[in-house]
This record gives structure tokens, sequence and C-alpha cells, in this order.
């Protein structure tokens, strides 16, 4: 090997980044960005947009655009394609892949007058069934991170891969050989390039005299710190100084034009190793050696909140696919299911913490809001309907109702996807607590009605926010014992055995769901030869939807007890405001979302014990060093004590009610007193 060629890029910033951020963003990297390019002719770029960022330049900043359309023409830098709005393509339907894809090439186009050939991929999450899919879409080329491709295909050249016929170009990144400015310029050069010879010399290329190409993809970070601290331009002039003649900088589309070589090799799916890592262990950084490549689909069994986001933009989007209604409709709609793939509501951001509760929420938002365009625009039937919607192996229920979509499980029985249509958001969207980052750990997910059987000291523990023990039901698969779509009833059942005394009991829960929420009603049965002494729990925990720390609404919780309306202060736990840790005589509890307009009433058939704690779940950020606030739920229960004889049961009825304020009787709540 004689000469290498080089070329440094830039990644495109998430697709939901706010205006503030957005514009923060432009001043520390586009600007000086810009800047440096179109004063050093002679040093190459490749720059990564999604479309939010080429809209955000369209109407804040079109001179940035000028500057770029001018350094595309004199073959300075290559603007790259990929998905309107970065989505995590193996997980899309090809239809929406090509719309996404067709979508930012338009834009580029029209922005640069250039039509992109080559592409990123979120994550570098790579399917073999994207070959067909992006030749379909005029990609030539994309760009993938080096550790999912076999190592004895990288010899820094282009590789080709092939599937059922068509074929596309893979270009390696390259994130070991990033430069650090701990080295001069000169030693990194000659570090680099000495590097590679090793690597290849010897090989089938090489006996051909090919010239050689590494990329690199900077993240903004440190695109910003190498540009500031004059470090890329000492690399850009030592190479060209004392390096002209071994190494040289382009950008991908001109090497390939000029290196007609390619790799054969077949590339299976996999995931870029800086988001794999996360991969294995939630929130915990390790690294696999076990010959296994990490998928996209490993990060989402291991991280729920994000499988379930998938899931519901999967449904959404089959809900499009079959509307034959209006065409703009359609279209509008689809445009809304676009936004909400947005990768960074499934896999790890460059900022904040590893799963994004912020991101998570407007995806939800968006997903809703595509549903309703396809609801108004078509004869709406209310339905129940029972299929694998998760795809585990066991059917769930999907209840579309008027005023919103849910989703119940067998697994505790739980509510485990609320989305209201109104507020389009996806309350029961909770985490679960995890000891390493916040203390204790739940052993259950968080959802909405999930039920519990405790000890006196169990329930003791529990109020004061303490680990109390399994909770039994909340940790079963319950068992169908009817469904009816005609009548919207699901009825379930679950036995186990409670105490040290191994006492036989069953639990039959039983969902009526109407247009404004559901009426659950629980049976539960002393199925032992000796009496029951217990405390039965229903617990619901609902996402704060809009929680940025230290600048979030929290909800208004009034209820009704001993025949009074009381409003409880929410930002501390019913423990703080009751030494016993709870309320109790509690017969009506409204939870109100003052922000979105929406409020929850819990109505039980007898007054109860009324528990609520605000959680805070830590998580690491991207990085892993340091430990943040990144979501919050409000955890709710009721409660009732158990005695009850061999044979007995205890039947309970809550009615759950999903209101709006704004349509509200305000003397609704008065008239329960």
């Amino acid at each position: 090997m004689n000469l290498l060629c080089v070329c440094f890029g830039l990644e495109s910033a998430p697709a939901g980044m706010t205006l503030p951020d957005s514009e923060k963003d432009y001043l520390d990297v586009y600007k000086p960005a810009a800047t440096f390019l179109y004063s050093h002719p002679d040093c190459n770029l490749s720059f990564s947009f999604n479309g939010n960022q080429l809209q955000f330049f369209k109407k804040k900043h079109p001179e940035f655009l000028e500057i770029l359309q001018q350094l595309t023409s004199r073959k300075q830098v290559e603007i790259l394609g990929g998905g309107f709005y970065n989505p995590v393509f193996p997980l899309l339907f090809p239809i929406d892949r090509s719309g996404q894809v067709d979508m930012l090439s338009a834009e580029i186009r029209q922005t640069t007058g250039k039509r992109p050939r080559g592409m990123t991929l979120c994550a570098s999450s790579w399917d073999t069934s994207l070959v067909t899919s992006l030749e379909t879409c005029g990609i030539e080329y994309v760009l993938l991170d080096s550790s999912i491709i076999s190592p004895s295909k990288l010899m820094y050249l282009p590789v080709i891969m092939s599937d059922r016929g068509k074929s596309i170009d893979i270009i390696p990144l390259y994130r070991k050989h990033k430069p650090s400015e701990d080295v001069p310029a000169e030693e990194y050069l000659s570090s680099l390039f000495l590097a590679v010879k090793k690597n290849v010399r010897g090989d089938y290329y090489d006996r051909e005299g090919n010239e050689r190409y590494v990329d690199i993809q900077f993240s903004h970070e440190e695109f910003h710190q190498l540009l500031k601290n004059g470090y890329l331009l000492s690399i850009y002039e030592t190479a060209k100084n004392k390096f002209g003649n071994t190494i040289r900088f382009s950008y991908p589309s001109s090497y390939r034009r000029i290196t007609q070589v390619r790799v054969p090799a077949f590339i299976t799916a996999g995931l870029s190793s800086d988001i794999a890592q996360w991969a294995k262990i939630p929130y915990t950084s390790v690294t696999k050696n076990d010959g296994y490549p990490v998928t996209i689909y490993d990060f989402l069994q291991t991280y729920p909140q994000s499988l379930a986001l998938c899931c519901r933009m999967l449904y959404v989007s089959m809900l499009i696919n079959q509307y034959h209604g209006d065409k703009a409709r359609k279209k509008a709609a689809r445009e809304k299911l676009w936004t909400a793939q947005s990768g960074e509501g499934f896999v790890c951001t460059s900022k904040g913490s590893l799963v994004n509760s912020t991101y998570r929420q407007k995806a939800y938002r968006c997903l809703n809001e595509a549903e309703m365009i396809v609801r108004d625009s078509s004869k709406f039937d209310e339905s129940i309907s029972s299929f694998d919607y998760d795809g585990d192996g066991t059917d769930e229920y999907i209840c579309r109702m008027l005023n919103y979509t849910s989703c119940i499980r067998l697994l505790s029985g739980e509510i485990c996807e609320l989305d209201v249509m109104q507020s389009a958001s996806n309350y029961a969207d909770n985490p679960s607590r995890i000891e390493e980052f916040d203390g204790c750990t739940d052993g259950y997910y968080r959802g909405m009605f999930v039920d519990h059987i405790f000890s006196d000291n169990d329930i003791k523990k529990y109020l004061k926010n303490e680990p109390s023990g399994t909770g039994i039901f909340s940790q079963l698969k319950y068992s169908e014992t009817r469904f009816s779509g005609q009548h919207n009833e699901i009825q379930l059942s679950a036995q186990a055995e409670f105490s040290e005394r191994k006492q036989e009991i069953s639990l039959r829960k039983k969902y009526l769901s109407n247009s404004n929420g559901f009426t659950i009603q629980y049976i539960l049965k002393n199925e032992s030869s000796s009496p029951l002494h217990a405390n039965f729990v229903v617990e619901s925990n609902f996402a704060q939807t809009n929680y940025i720390e230290g600048n979030f609404i929290p909800y208004k919780v009034e209820i009704i007890s001993s025949a009074h309306r009381k409003e409880i202060d929410t930002t501390k736990s019913a423990s703080e405001i009751d030494g016993s840790g709870s309320l109790s005589d509690v017969s009506a509890v409204q939870i109100s979302d003052s922000e979105n307009g929406l409020s929850f009433m819990f109505e039980p058939n007898e007054n109860c014990g009324f528990y609520f704690v605000p959680i805070i779940f830590m998580r690491p950020e991207y990085n892993g060093t340091k430990i943040v606030p990144a979501e919050m739920t409000f955890a709710t229960a009721m409660f009732w004590p158990v005695q009850l004889e061999p044979g007995m049961e205890m039947e309970k009825t809550i009615n759950f009610s999903i209101l709006n304020i704004n349509r509200r009787n305000p003397k609704k709540m008065e008239k329960r007193k």
C-alpha cells in the first residue's frame, strides 16, 4: 500500500431536537464548520443531516445552506442521505423505509441541487433486507460501523453485498482510528498510515497496489472540540505538507469513483458497537465476545419500553396501510407516523439517558395523532381484539375505544399501554426500579391495575416505598377464562400460594371496557383450609408525560375521604403526609393532568385505603459515567384488608374513567360526597 485516502464526516443531530438546542448546535458546530471549509478549499468533509435539520436551516439560517451549496458545487463536501427522521430502518415496513429515504433525498436535492447516492443509518442498525429496500430508492452505498462487519472483510476498501439479485456498497466506519488531541497531528497521521499498511500487507488487493480508504465520523461534541482547538486544521495541513505523497483527504462518493475494487461479503444483522455494549444488561456497558452479533432486536428485548414503542409504531403503521379512504388524510397520517419513527425514541442518544423518555413520549404523541387522523376520516367502530401484539408468543388484548387505545397483557393482568387520544400520550409508559440506580428493585412491571397480595408486615414496607416482597399476583401470568369482543369483556384468573404457610388463593379479574374507561371486577377466593388474613392492593402508575427535571407540572390529586373533598400535595408521598403511609376511608380519587386537560377517576365499590408516591427513576447518561434523573411516574394504589374463611370469596369493583377537564362538570366531585 502506497496511498491512503481519509474521509472525515460529521454525524447528524437527533431528529427530535428542540429549537433552542438546534440553534446552539448551529452556533457551536455548523457555523464554524462552514466558515472553516469555505476558507480552506483543500479540506474535505461529509455531512449527514436529517430532514428536521434541513428545515431548521431553511427557516432560521438560509445563509448556511447557500454556503453548503457552494461547497458542494466545488466538490469539497458531500451530503449523505438517510431517513428523513433518522429512523431505525430494520424496524420499519418496506413502504416506510422507502418513504423516509425518498423524502430526505428530495429535501437534499432541493436544498443543494444534488441527489445523495450514499447514506448513513441510525446506530448503524443493519439488516439484510435493507439491500433491496435501499437499492430500490436509488441508494448506491451505505456507511456502517466496522464492528458489524467480519474482520476478515475489513481491508480498508469498499465492501459489496448482494441479496436476491440486488447489491449495494458498504463503506466501513472506523471508530478506533479517531484522532486524539493528546497525539500530535504528524504522529497521528503516521500511526494511522502504518496501522492500515500493517493490516493490509500481503493481502490479495495489495498486490495490485490499490489505494486504501478510511472513513471516520465525528459526533458533534468531538467535531466542535477538534475545530475549536485547531487540531482538525493541523491534521489537514500536516497531511498536505508532510504526507502529500501518501495521505490525501476526500469524501465517499469521490473515492468510489476512483477505485473499482470491492470486497464481496455478506453482512448479517448488527448494531453499532457503541450502542451494542448496552444491549445485554439494562443500563450497563458490557462487551459481548460470544461470537454472535448484537442486533436492534436484542436491544429492544433488554429495554421493554423501547419494545413497547416499537409495537405501537408497527400497529399504527398497519392501521394506516389498511386504510383506503381519503388519500390526503392517509398521507398526513403517514407523515405523523414517520415523525414518530425517529430513532432517538428507540435507541440511545448522544445526550441524556440511555432510553430517553422525552423522545419516546414525542413518538407516542405522533402515533396517536396518526391514529386519530385515520379514525376521523373513516367510520370508527369500537372494538377489542386478541392477538400477539408484542411478539412474545402470548396473545394480548387491544382495546380501541372512542377516547383511548389500550393494551392488556396476561403478565400480572395489567394495562401495559394506555394511549389517550385527546392528550396523545401513553400514560402507562413506566419503567421499573433497578437497585443499582434507584436503591431497590421492583421485580414487576409498573403498569395500571397491577395486583398485589401482602401480609401486614409487607404492606407496611410497601406504604413506605420500601422493598416489600413479591406481591405474588404482580409477577404471575394470568390465564384467560373468557373473552368476548362483542361485549367488550375480558376475564382472567390466577392461582397462587400466599405466605410461608403456602395458603392456596385464587383471583378472578374481569375488564369491561367502555368509551371512557373500564370497569374492573376482582373476586379473591381463599382456596385453603385455614383463614386468610392479608391485604389486597391494586396499583396504577401514571407516567409523567412531560417530565423534564425541575420544569414540569405534577399531577393534581383530589380525593373524597370520610365524605369530605380534599386536594393532595403530590410533590410529597402519602407517607410524608400521614404517618401511616396512606389515606383512609377513600371513596373516590381523581388524578388530573392539567397540562393535557385530562382527569382519571377511580371509584371503588367500597371505601379503601389510598397510597401514592412520585417516583423519579435514575439512569446513566450515554457515556455511563453519570447517573441522572431520566423519567418519573406517579404511583398510586387502592387497598383493602382481607379476612376470609376457608372457601369464602371477596369481591371488589373499580370504575375507572378518563375525563376531559374542559368539559367536566365542576360539581361532579361534589355530588360524590
